[in-house]
């Protein structure tokens, strides 16, 4: 590749990562101007949720029959493209057969009050609704979402609480429990109805390790042992040198628990 496009590449993705830190709709729309598709490889599409514009990037199946669709949400102060996780994987599931749409969300706020993180997750929630929505008016009727750290809080409650039909597995990666949303997450984890992987890396951060074994306990109350959970050794926050080794997993687990009727995309 040109050097000046990956120059041109490089600098966008840090603006993108960037604008996360930045109030939401205008980072998103500021994002969705300097991001043309063919730098990213996937097309910029812009949603809108209860009224507030974002942007994702969609990727369709690299393949002639499309699985599904899989929504995938990045981690707070990282971005849709971000290179820790959620790039390898957007692109290497669309490899694997489904079309991948990656969604643009909200930073974290500065202040850590609660009304603040309830704002953020109320505007996740809808956003993954737009997504789905968004996926369903391409044909895409079966349905995944994997969620990164702190968007697995969102995803769980969404996946638990009457989620469309078309929503059929939920993947958390290295999603922590925090003490305030111990209780709610743990009622979530009984009540959600979908197959659900819980993976994390064996030196991940410590919200995350220390609530593990919170988070099995919860899942053991499920009538239907459609939990699993997974650490993964020698790994480290963002699971860096082993992505391909992560997307395989993800990938083969998906092939079961996600099943249903490919499309033909030719």
């Amino acid at each position: 590749m040109p050097s000046n496009v990956l120059a041109s590449t490089a600098f966008l993705l840090l603006i993108l990562s960037a604008a996360t830190l930045a109030e939401p709709v205008t980072s998103d729309r500021l994002a969705s101007g300097l991001l043309p598709s063919g730098e990213t490889r996937g097309e910029i599409v812009e949603l809108d949720a209860d009224g507030g514009g974002f942007i994702a990037i969609f990727q369709a199946s690299r393949r002639d029959r499309s699985h599904g669709g899989i929504i995938l949400l990045h981690d707070q102060g990282t971005s849709a493209n971000s290179l820790e996780l959620i790039r390898p994987l957007r692109l290497g599931l669309s490899q694997a057969g489904w079309d991948t749409l990656s969604l643009q969300l909200p930073s974290a706020p500065r202040d850590r009050v609660p009304a603040a993180s309830q704002s953020r997750r109320t505007v996740i929630l809808a956003r993954l609704q737009a997504g789905m929505a968004w996926l369903i008016a391409r044909k895409s009727l079966n349905q995944a979402i994997v969620a990164q750290g702190d968007s697995g809080g969102p995803a769980l409650q969404f996946a638990s609480e009457k989620p469309p039909r078309e929503l059929r597995a939920l993947v958390l990666l290295s999603s922590p429990i925090e003490p305030a949303e111990a209780d709610g997450a743990a009622d979530a984890l009984v009540r959600i109805r979908l197959p659900v992987l819980d993976i994390y890396a064996e030196r991940d951060h410590d919200a995350v390790l220390d609530a593990a074994q919170a988070r099995r306990n919860a899942a053991a109350g499920r009538e239907d042992k459609q939990y699993r959970q997974a650490e993964v050794p020698g790994a480290v926050p963002g699971f860096f040198g082993l992505e391909d080794s992560l997307l395989s997993r993800v990938r083969g687990w998906l092939a079961v628990n996600a099943k249903g009727d490919a499309i033909d995309t030719r």
